[in-house]
């Protein structure tokens, strides 16, 4: 009987692993160039659909979840951005936010704001990250339908050693006029994670985090009386001009506590984004 080796067994061990980075480098080719570049339904559960949208040259699908509710578009912006210098509320939005700046404080005039979120990433393995981001608020005047923009601005802040910065993100929430005194929620999500990260997680499992965040979290998130009694001067609810609230009605922004803002800096160019348009939070 032939003595098996070490050394046959180290080059049956070598030649295998190389099989199976050239196979799976293959296949990570395979699926970037692959998509259909529409929208498919992925996930019809409880009044919530989810839709992902993989765009052939990407390997990161595009998700997009839409639910009606009971909400005024005023209440919906005001959930999403008076309260964004908080890191408790960061927390109750994205459990892992771990810290959180002030770059420049929300204003009616500037109808957003920019802020710098770290997030805690588990397993320990991968580096925590670090989103600079800017928020902006806007109405189609001919349609009624508002958008909150969330896009990366990392050039607001310096890099830290502390995390990985993200370069790409541009998520989009849109409240739309609906009947029965009902508004359509639409969180379009389009993110990369950067440095070293398993992506197909995203892939496999952001349909689900999309549908648990609009049904399950939301309706939690949105329960305040600030937020039900908001109204801001750049909304017309409905898309109707309606009389301007009294000055005691108007709700202005939280302050913000001492020592979290950041003297403001010089808006760069705009960040490039990639993608149809998207957490906004999460």
């Amino acid at each position: 009987m032939k003595k098996f080796s070490f050394k046959k067994a180290a080059k049956i061990g070598f030649f295998g692993s190389a099989t199976a980075i050239v196979v799976g480098y293959a296949a990570i080719l395979g699926w970037t160039a692959s998509g259909s570049d529409r929208w498919e339904l992925e996930l019809d559960r409880n009044g919530v659909k989810v839709y992902s949208y993989k765009e052939s040259g990407n390997y990161n699908k595009i998700y997009k979840g839409v639910f009606r509710g009971k909400y005024t578009q005023n209440q919906v912006v005001a959930a999403l951005m008076l309260e964004n210098s908080s890191l408790e509320n960061c927390k109750k939005w994205i459990p892992v936010c771990t810290d959180l700046k002030v770059i420049e404080p929300y204003s009616h005039d500037a109808q957003g704001d920019s802020v710098l979120w770290t997030l805690e990433l588990l397993p320990p393995v991968f580096k925590n990250r670090a989103y600079s981001i800017k928020t902006q608020t806007s109405q189609d005047p001919k349609t009624g339908v508002v958008a909150i923009d969330v896009m990366a601005a990392a050039q607001k802040t310096p890099p830290t050693d502390c995390c990985v910065r993200i370069t790409q993100i541009h998520n989009r929430w849109q409240i739309s006029p609906a009947q029965n005194g009902e508004v359509e929620i639409e969180l379009i999500q389009d993110f990369d994670m950067g440095g070293f990260f398993p992506d197909f997680l995203i892939n496999l499992s952001n349909a689900e985090e999309t549908y648990k965040l609009l049904h399950d979290q939301f309706p939690t998130l949105v329960d305040k009386d600030l937020y039900r009694n908001a109204r801001f001067p750049y909304i017309a609810e409905g898309g109707v001009p309606q009389e301007q609230p009294a000055p005691f009605e108007t709700v202005a922004p939280p302050p913000t506590p001492a020592g979290d803002a950041s003297e403001p800096t010089a808006t760069p160019p705009a960040a490039q984004t990639a993608g149809a348009a998207e957490p906004a939070k999460q």
